[in-house]
């Protein structure tokens, strides 16, 4: 009989589709990896994957097991926030997912308050563009400009972004300003990497603004991308509020509005019921709350 366990390493390999990435999301040794699904393919004296050019695909008897398994986890979910949810302290540790400009400029300097009045209280900051899984407890917070797709997740809007083009003087003294006309032809632009994923401001908006200019560089984050603008390699795509406080930076004036995006907060709804989670919830919205006219300043 197949217990819980066993199901999560099945469940680990359908989703990332090799065995060194299920590794690293369960945290154990690839050949665990291995040697688990072997054990469960005995256990049921059936195929579950079989190895394809993408990697380890799910055989028809992998895909009818697929849904159950998905059913035991969402229970077995269910049941860990239920009892989560009979935390009565401000103890122990919270986390916090949400970009790394987001961490390191808005949330992160403010969270001082909070922890000198719950000195038991252990933040844990998270900065990955990655998108976590609130209900299956990757954290316990989430802040992302985009609303949070699981149901089981309670969300609620705190903020909007508001974005713009940023260069440095030193930058525009060698260069000129751009002409938005002919799309910021011969200009140089500082760009979000690929692993800031499809969904960002930038895609929809910079191509018919500055598609006639050249890419200088990638950078993964924000702050990298104020810090590599600020130091005159071309023009680059920010929040307003990270834009206007880095040194050195100048706001472009555009044709047309300026993107906003809607800024969302969310948490697994069991979780709501967790006294130290929702006191940071409450904490974070309040602080948002104050930076709105900075966030998306009126111009």
């Amino acid at each position: 009989m197949l217990d819980w366990d066993d199901l999560r390493f099945f469940l680990a390999v359908a989703r990332h589709r090799t065995m060194s990435a299920a590794a690293r999301a369960l945290r154990v040794a690839q050949p665990t990896v291995g040697r688990r699904i072997a054990a469960c393919e005995e256990s049921l004296g059936a195929r579950l994957f079989r190895r394809s050019a993408a990697g380890w695909a799910l055989t028809a008897t992998g895909q009818g097991m697929l849904t159950h398994a998905e059913q035991m986890e969402a229970q077995a979910l269910a049941a860990e926030n239920l009892a989560a949810g009979r935390d009565a302290g401000l103890a122990g540790e919270v986390r916090i997912t949400a970009s790394e400009w987001m961490i390191a400029t808005v949330l992160g300097p403010r969270l001082s308050p909070l922890l000198a009045q719950h000195p038991a209280l252990s933040i844990d900051l998270i900065a990955e563009a990655r998108h976590f899984n609130l209900f299956r407890r990757e954290a316990d917070i989430g802040i992302r400009p985009s609303r949070f797709q699981q149901l089981e997740v309670f969300q609620r809007e705190i903020a909007v972004l508001q974005f713009g083009l940023y260069a440095s003087d030193a930058y525009l003294a060698r260069i000129g300003l751009p002409d938005f006309a002919v799309r910021a032809t011969g200009h140089l632009l500082v760009l979000a990497g690929a692993e800031m994923g499809t969904t960002i401001v930038d895609m929809k908006w910079l191509p018919t603004l500055i598609g006639g200019a050249r890419t200088a560089i990638r950078a993964n984050g924000r702050v990298a991308m104020a810090n590599l603008a600020a130091a005159g390699i071309g023009i680059a795509c920010l929040p307003c509020y990270l834009g206007d406080a880095t040194p050195g930076l100048r706001l472009l004036a555009t044709p047309g509005q300026r993107p906003r995006r809607q800024l969302w907060l969310g948490m697994p709804r069991a979780a709501r019921s967790v006294r130290r989670v929702k006191a940071v919830a409450e904490f974070i919205t309040d602080v948002f709350a104050r930076l709105r006219p900075t966030l998306d300043p009126e111009r």
